[in-house]
Order: C-alpha cells, then sequence, then structure tokens
C-alpha cells in the first residue's frame, strides 16, 4: 500500500508532463494497456515497455522517477494507477440554425464569418466570434425605398448577397478620385439657343450603333469598360457605321499600367490619356476577362497586332481619340449627346444604388451612407415622366440589374454628382459612309 501511495503522489505531480513529453504527433495507443497484455511493473523493469515515436516509453514504477526524466507511456497513469483523464471542461459547443459547432467551426452569418471560440475567462464556455463589417445587401434598404414614397423601387440582387459593402465600393465601382488638375479643366459651353425634346434615346436615334451593356464582374474597372464603351459608340456614329465595332476594356486593364491598378481600380484622366495616344483594341481580339492578363501590344507601338482584324481595311493603328472634354451644364450634356452620341458621367454610389431596380432613382436616408465610392457610367439620352425629368444610363453590372441593365437618375439635380463631371470626345475615324 505503501508503495502505491507513494507512486501516486509521484505520478500525479507529473501528470501533465506526460503529454507534453511525447507531443502533438502522438501515435494513437493503447500502449499499457494493450488488450490480452496488460502491462504495470513494479519497480524497473526494461522489458516492460512499447514503442513510441521512434523510442520506448514504459509501464514501470521507475518511468516516472522524476519531472526531468518521465518516460512514461501516455496512458501509463490511467491504465496502471486509475488516474482517470481530467474532464473537458467544455461541454456545449456552438449552435446556428439547429445545428452544433466545435470551438474552431466557421459559419456564414449574412456576409459576416462567424467562428466559434472558447472564452478566455470562462474555458467551460464557447461563443461565436462574429466580423461586423456592412452587407452590400440590406432589407431595411429595400423595405425603406419601397415603402417609403420613393419615385424608384428596390430589388434584393442574388449576386450581391453575401457580399460586403465595402466589397461592392472597390469590385462594382474602381473609378478614383479625381485628380485637382482634371477637376480644373474649363468645360465647353454650347449654348444652343434650341428646342430640345422631352425624350431622347441614342439608341433609338442611332439603332444598332450602341455598345451592348458589359458587366465588370467583380473586378473595379468601371472606367475601363464606360470609356472603351463610350468610344465604341462614338466611332459607329462619326464613321456612319462604318466602323461600327466593340472597342476592349481589357486594353485599358492589361496594358495602361501607368498610375493605374487594374481591378482595384484607375483614373479617367490616364485612361483617356492612354486612349488618345496608344488607342485601344477591338474586343474580338482582346476580349475581356475582369482581371489584369498579359498585354500583347508593344509599349509607344500603336500599329494594329497581326492577329486583330481591322474593322475597315485601310485601318492600320489601334483605335484612338481626340482630346477628352468636359461638360458640366445639363443643356450642353443634352446637345452633345444628342448630336455625337452618349457620353462619360462619374457619379457617387452609396449603399441604396445597389438595389435599384427601376424610376427615377435619387439617393435616400436608407442604409450606409458613410461608404461611398465614385463610379463610371455612360449617359445616353434623357426622358421625363409627369415632369420628373431624368438621364438614361448605362450601368456596367450586367443586364439583370435594373432595367435591363440601365437606370434613370433625376436630370438638372446634380443628383449623386453625375452632372459634375462629364467627359465627351471625338473618335479618329478612317472615313465615313456619306
Amino acid at each position: 500500500m505503501t508503495n502505491t501511495l507513494n507512486l501516486l503522489l509521484l505520478v500525479g505531480a507529473s501528470m501533465s508532463v506526460a503529454i507534453g513529453y511525447w507531443g502533438p504527433d502522438l501515435p494513437p495507443g493503447p500502449y499499457c494497456g494493450k488488450r490480452g497484455t496488460r502491462q504495470c511493473c513494479n519497480d524497473r523493469q526494461d522489458s516492460c515497455s512499447h514503442e513510441i515515436l521512434s523510442t520506448l516509453c514504459y509501464c514501470d514504477q521507475f518511468c516516472n522517477r522524476s519531472r526531468v526524466h518521465d518516460d512514461c507511456c501516455p496512458d501509463y497513469e490511467e491504465v496502471c494507477l486509475g488516474i482517470s483523464p481530467p474532464p473537458n471542461p467544455i461541454t456545449k459547443p456552438c449552435r446556428y440554425n439547429n445545428k452544433f459547432y466545435p470551438p474552431g467551426e466557421k459559419v456564414k452569418q449574412g456576409c459576416n464569418e462567424c467562428e466559434c471560440v472558447i472564452q478566455s475567462d470562462r474555458p467551460e464556455e464557447v461563443q461565436w466570434s462574429c466580423e461586423q463589417d456592412v452587407c452590400l445587401i440590406s432589407e431595411d434598404v429595400i423595405n425603406g425605398v419601397n415603402y417609403g414614397n420613393e419615385k424608384w423601387r428596390a430589388a434584393n440582387y442574388s449576386e450581391f448577397y453575401g457580399k460586403k459593402l465595402k466589397d461592392g465600393i472597390k469590385y462594382k465601382l474602381g473609378t478614383f478620385p479625381l485628380t485637382v488638375e482634371t477637376k480644373r479643366m474649363g468645360s465647353i459651353r454650347y449654348d444652343k439657343n434650341i428646342v430640345y425634346p422631352n425624350e431622347f434615346d441614342c439608341r433609338t436615334k442611332w439603332r444598332d450603333y450602341i455598345s451592348p451593356v458589359i458587366d465588370q464582374g467583380w473586378c473595379g474597372s468601371d472606367w475601363a469598360v464606360t470609356i472603351a464603351t463610350v468610344v465604341s459608340d462614338r466611332f459607329a456614329i462619326q464613321s456612319n457605321g462604318m466602323e461600327k465595332i466593340l472597342l476592349s476594356p481589357q486594353t485599358l486593364l492589361s496594358c495602361n499600367r501607368r498610375y493605374q491598378r487594374g481591378c482595384d481600380g484607375g483614373h479617367i484622366d490616364a485612361a483617356w490619356n492612354y486612349v488618345r495616344e496608344d488607342g485601344l483594341l477591338d474586343d474580338n481580339c482582346f476580349p475581356y476577362e475582369a482581371k489584369v492578363t498579359k498585354c500583347p501590344v508593344k509599349p509607344k507601338s500603336d500599329n494594329l497586332p497581326i492577329f486583330c482584324t481591322p474593322s475597315v481595311p485601310e485601318r492600320t493603328t489601334r483605335y484612338k481619340v481626340g482630346p477628352p472634354g468636359k461638360l458640366k451644364k445639363e443643356l450642353d450634356i443634352m446637345y452633345d449627346i444628342m448630336e455625337s452620341g452618349p457620353v462619360h458621367a462619374v457619379m457617387t454610389v452609396y449603399q441604396d444604388f445597389f438595389h435599384y431596380r427601376d424610376g427615377v432613382y435619387r439617393h435616400t436616408r436608407y442604409g450606409d451612407n458613410q461608404l461611398q465610392g465614385l463610379h463610371s457610367v455612360r449617359i445616353v439620352g434623357w426622358g421625363e415622366n409627369r415632369g420628373d425629368k431624368y438621364w438614361i444610363v448605362a450601368n456596367s453590372w450586367g443586364r439583370e440589374w435594373g432595367i435591363d441593365g440601365y437606370f434613370h437618375i433625376a436630370r438638372g439635380e446634380n443628383e449623386s454628382g453625375i452632372e459634375s463631371f462629364v467627359v465627351t470626345v471625338l473618335s479618329d475615324v478612317i472615313n465615313a459612309k456619306k
């Protein structure tokens, strides 16, 4: 009895050492408790051992002679001394949607990831630790707009569900803030004393000349998509269809790398300068991929690559434009569109805009109004509904969003800054049909 008591005291002092001694890569037992060959020996018996981690562990009394020399088998205390391992203090797992998750497991609640963690001050308790980011889609926004006497309707888009608002701002927009020099650019004034129609749509006047809506994907390339489609439209219009072609946003995304950040955003002034000096390729020979790829053209060379078929036989160079100009007044924007085609506008986007379905958009108080970003869009015309004037604008989020990819936004009010900076340009066509 005395020997057993002494052995218990000695082993009890070293219970935690045995586990740490063998490390986390411990092969599964049992050792001392092997079925049919239970070995628990008194004193020192070298034969009372088992292989473990390329060495031996022991099931004799001598194995736990001190903390420094503890080479007992991991199950020695339980098998030979009857000392059960301490119970796991965690008694309850985390629960979510009627399912249970052990510590370390993760689930997604909306757009935020939650992890089941053990409370530091109460190791017997667990709780969910969740990210706290604002989600892109909000039921509060949808209900607020649809039941709040607004002049537009909101919808829940499945593409946006589970996404964070900050990611929507970064990857569904992409236009960087304008530089001071760009903001100071002088505005073009037409001051035409004419009667403007209540409705005008480039898609009607120049049927088949206007580029389709493009989905930029989860890539902050609105600047590239908008510029490429505006230039495409104007090549077709100014050439009377002779150079009807869809130009490649990928040219800007992959080749216009100076001062730009690809899918993380770009400066519109640098992009327009690139189109002016270097030119674009057409989308057939350099399709849009919503990511930065290898540029297929040499720097400082405006020749068409041999793998690109020109829209007209005379063309040997890439598609360029003249110096871009700035429009700011409502009537000047209307006149330019009516004479030359769609224009490039920059607007501010808030959370509620992502929910737009139809109607005349005006920014509301609903949703998070702290996170915002600049967005490049293409104005193709205007209209009026019971005295409520609006612009007709092509977005770059695919045709499932909005009105077949378009939206209407209040006109003449500089709503969301859409009339603050509008770009017009002339395309460098080869010649035009008469």
